[in-house]
């Protein structure tokens, strides 16, 4: 049986660092090798250090993807378009190869990330590095808590990771999505709590979601909650941490899913409709800077498609 990246559906840690990456050209026998290389490196280092609960994630865009492995590509695997309703607006970066290390210890993560990349750095562009952080017991740069109500245990597996019947040959893979966004924390931190508290749609102490008679159908609870209208998980699992610097603070979101249409249909709900109805309140003080899509392959399927 495939054995999946143990990133995709790992427990929350208190340090993150991801790396974009574009390939260089004529180097793709070289990456297939150091792709397949990069789960042992990070299984040796989390024998060695166990109580830094240290994982990984190494996904591939979609317009690299053929490069590298032409014969298996996911099925409608599609590279992160712009979206745009009136002036709310969703960038795309297209990038050929994300890595995301966290653990519980920051010198495992640094030494994780060096020897990652010494592999890598020969045939690989480092475009973007993002430091990430856990805040507050959960909780993203506006104080509250970023989904309170995510999917747990053996539901994380099943919305997060392709099942042996849908697509036998990359079973155990995940549908990525990363988007980083800035938060005006100037403007947010003077509102007051009660007038955050209606954005979120819950409350800022606890998490939990505001009475019904007070909720807005607008807040981000409604409009970026992880259950549909029925109250049915969305297959996605959220890797999200806070990144913060003086003067640029905001959150990166990585999502995994089993299915890759799954990230967009939640983003256009954010999003709402034309005219500047019904969309997630929140976009009104945080504004997304890049994104886009990966596929994170099964340690299986990296390691026997390294010396192709």
């Amino acid at each position: 049986m495939a054995r999946e990246q143990l990133g995709v559906c790992a427990e929350p840690n208190l340090h993150g660092l991801l790396l974009l990456m574009n390939a260089l050209d004529g180097h793709e026998h070289h990456i297939r090798r150091v792709l397949g290389l990069i789960p042992g490196v990070i299984q040796k280092l989390t024998d060695q250090f166990s109580e830094a609960n240290l994982n990984a994630v190494i996904a591939i865009g979609p317009g690299y993807w053929d490069a590298l492995y032409p014969a298996q590509r996911p099925l409608d695997f599609q590279p992160f378009s712009p979206l745009l309703v009136d002036d709310l607006a969703m960038p795309a970066v297209p990038y050929d190869v994300l890595l995301k290390i966290r653990a519980d210890r920051y010198d495992v993560l640094h030494l994780a990330i060096q020897q990652c990349y010494q592999q890598l750095m020969p045939h690989l562009e480092l475009v973007e590095q993002t430091h990430c952080f856990r805040f507050m017991d959960g909780r993203d740069l506006t104080g509250f808590i970023d989904q309170p109500h995510s999917p747990r245990g053996r539901k994380k597996r099943e919305l997060a990771l392709i099942s042996e019947t849908s697509q036998p040959a990359l079973a155990q893979g995940s549908y990525v999505y990363y988007q980083r966004y800035r938060l005006d924390l100037n403007r947010w931190q003077q509102l007051t709590q009660q007038q955050q508290e209606v954005i979120i749609g819950q409350r800022k102490l606890d998490g939990r979601q505001l009475p019904m008679a007070q909720l807005n159908e607008q807040s981000h609870a409604v409009k970026a909650g992880v259950t549909d209208d029925f109250g049915e998980f969305y297959p996605l699992v959220f890797q999200n941490m806070p990144f913060g610097q003086l003067k640029v603070q905001g959150l990166v979101i990585l999502a995994c899913s089993a299915e890759p249409t799954a990230y967009l249909a939640w983003l256009n709900r954010r999003l709402g409709d034309s005219g500047g109805q019904n969309y997630d309140l929140l976009l009104d003080y945080v504004q997304a800077d890049s994104g886009a899509a990966f596929f994170a392959p099964s340690i299986s399927f990296l390691e026997d498609q390294a010396d192709l």
